[in-house]
This record gives structure tokens, sequence and C-alpha cells, in this order.
């Protein structure tokens, strides 16, 4: 198998085992959307760019992949709906303090 990071948004890689490098055959590669993007010459370069940015601009509509769902809460309820929402899948979703 093979683990991309993707620039510096990965974090960190030190939890790699060298081990899996060596014995099991496993790679780390660095990802590049410029190098993605210019990779077989301006021929390549064109259609790719613009079938990429159809389906990230598609994504930026509502409900797209970008939306987020915001939780609203009061200062008093805070603790309680974090403690609901780390029990749970909290993927896409963000705690949002009213102050209103």
């Amino acid at each position: 198998g093979t683990v991309y990071t993707y620039g510096g948004l990965a974090g960190l890689a030190g939890n790699i085992n060298p081990m899996d490098l060596i014995y099991r055959h496993k790679k780390l590669k660095g990802f590049l959307v410029a190098d993605w993007i210019q990779d077989g010459g301006m021929l390549r370069m064109i259609p790719r760019m613009l079938s990429a940015s159809r389906k990230v601009n598609d994504g930026l509509k509502s409900p797209g992949w970008s939306s987020t769902q915001f939780m609203d809460t009061t200062l008093e309820k805070a603790h309680d709906d974090i403690v609901k929402l780390l029990a749970s899948s909290i993927t896409g979703k963000k705690l949002r303090i009213r102050f209103d």
C-alpha cells in the first residue's frame, strides 16, 4: 500500500513504521497539486484542470461536499453538547456557541 501526504496539510508522518517500508513494501509519497496538474504537459493539463474545477465548484454549492453542519448551542449548554458530539460521529459538524 501507499500513504500519500498532501503538502503540509497531512501534518507529520512520524507514525510510519520503518519496518513496514522496508519489509512490507509500503510506500510514503508526497503529493503536490501543481505537479499533478502539470504532469503530461500542456495538452493534458487543460482538460485535467477543467475536470477538477467542475468537481470542486459543484461541491462549493449547498449542500455540496464543502458544506458544514453547524450545531447551535448556548454557553451554558456547550459542555454537554460537546460531550454528545464526541460520543457520536462528528464528521462535518461544528459546534457554534450563540450569544444572542
